[in-house]
């Protein structure tokens, strides 16, 4: 009981605890790592020693390695662990956008992530920014979650969907952090159905419990091409092989 105990002080809230929009936000960290939670549910990791998580978020990487200088639309903020990773690891060789709802989100981020996120951030409800932009992108990240730590029901929508692909340059891919609770479960296979209108859909387990999984949308890519594209540049150490191992296993959905 003691280490438990331990461990759950390590977590104990050392900056922030906010409500907004009927969520609590809050910064908690360790020695290792700052996270960023969402009605207690962990939205967003920085490791204070490496570029990779551990988590879904690492899966994400071998994506951005697909494309020569990509155009990326993160939806979802967090405190910037995406923004983080991939300008630590291209630099200013692709444009991030980020869309963001919640003012409260963005000025933790801005306060708390590692060095100044480097991105183009919208306030903005991400449905209604998909809906209405003329930029085109390579990789749309959806990494939205709300209240109750539920991804917010508009992106469910067949609106959104269908505008996803509008955006998307041809070789585009649409990814979705799909947590697995129980409300996930329930809707997940209506929401395969409708991604399979308008993409080549196909899911990477990022845990070895299988509680979340990165759902990766292809307009035009099939699966050999898309394992190809995001490893043939990607440099190889460990972490990098476990993320290739992933690609590798991704099935069709």
């Amino acid at each position: 009981m003691g280490r438990i105990k331990d461990f759950i002080d390590a977590f104990k809230v050392k900056h922030e605890e906010v409500y907004s929009k009927g969520v609590m936000l809050q910064v908690v960290e360790n020695d290792k790592v700052r996270m960023f939670k969402l009605d207690g549910a962990t939205n967003s990791i920085i490791n204070k020693k490496s570029i990779y998580t551990g988590g879904y978020w690492d899966y994400l990487i071998p994506l951005a390695y697909a494309y020569k200088n990509p155009k990326v639309l993160i939806i979802g903020l967090g405190i910037g662990t995406t923004v983080y990773q991939f300008r630590s690891l291209f630099k200013d060789k692709l444009s991030i956008d980020v869309v963001e709802i919640d003012k409260e989100v963005v000025k933790l981020a801005r306060k708390y992530a590692p060095e100044k996120i480097r991105a183009k951030i919208i306030v903005k409800d991400g449905y209604d920014y998909v809906a209405k932009t003329g930029k085109k992108y390579d990789i749309l990240v959806l990494d939205a979650y709300g209240k109750g730590a539920l991804i917010p029901k508009q992106f469910f929508d067949r609106g959104f969907v269908s505008n996803a692909s509008r955006i998307l340059n041809a070789k585009g891919v649409m990814a979705i952090n799909y947590a697995m609770h129980p409300s996930g479960i329930l809707r997940f296979g209506g929401y395969k159905k409708l991604l399979r209108r308008f993409f080549r859909v196909y899911s990477i387990r990022t845990t070895s419990l299988g509680d979340t999984q990165l759902i990766l949308c292809s307009k035009q890519m099939g699966k050999e091409e898309l394992l190809k594209k995001a490893g043939a540049k990607i440099k190889m150490n460990a972490a990098n092989s476990t993320l290739i191992e992933g690609y590798e296993k991704m099935r069709s959905l």
